[in-house]
């Protein structure tokens, strides 16, 4: 007996480019996702290529009009780099990402390199009022990690040392280093000055 295939729904034609359709789609984005400036002209960027090579319309002219809206939503406050730069690294850091993987995750999202760090670097100095080197936010940053996976101290003791390299690999998957997930690893509770910092 032949299976009943459901038909296949037709893909809608793209709209032409125009201000005002590209300032519904920016807003209607911004509603639901934070976004730095360049993220942004990548999303519209990426409606005016499958638009214009469909209407055969240039797509120079589609970005030129994107650039327009774009520099308009940074003058208007919608768009803050700074902000979303900081906001980023904030959130990332309270979920227990490494350093090297939060820049990276800057990065792909249109942020530049000295900002992304400006960002970590005010991140952790507020995580940490009193320290003044990154390893020390990046050692609260693995005990998060370490935490919300479970992993070391946070297993049972009978399992920790059939688990050992397993956990090292997702430490340093994480982007975290030998010594700060051997530290971790090594340990058979959490430090009090730790304890606090990571709940």
């Amino acid at each position: 007996m032949e299976e009943d295939k459901k038909p296949r729904r037709a893909q809608r034609k793209p709209k032409k480019i125009t201000p005002r359709y590209l300032d519904n789609v920016a807003a209607y984005y911004l509603a639901r996702y934070a976004s730095s400036s360049v993220n942004l002209k990548r999303v519209l960027m990426r409606r005016a290529v499958r638009s214009c090579a469909y209407h055969e319309t240039p797509l120079e002219d589609a970005e030129e009009m994107i650039d327009a809206l774009v520099e308009r939503y940074c003058q208007a406050g919608f768009l803050n780099d700074e902000n979303y730069a900081l906001n980023l690294a904030r959130s990332l850091r309270a979920k227990g990402k490494s350093a090297r993987l939060i820049l990276r995750k800057m990065y792909e999202k249109g942020i530049a390199e000295e900002l992304a760090q400006q960002s970590l670097k005010a991140t952790d100095d507020t995580l940490l009022e009193t320290a003044e080197t990154l390893e020390d936010a990046e050692d609260i940053a693995a005990w998060r990690f370490a935490r919300r996976r479970k992993l070391g101290p946070f297993r049972a003791a009978a399992d920790r040392s059939d688990y050992r390299e397993k956990d090292l690999g997702s430490l340093a998957r994480a982007g975290f280093s030998y010594g700060t997930a051997r530290n971790i690893l090594d340990r058979d509770d959490v430090p009090d000055e730790i304890a606090d910092l990571i709940r």
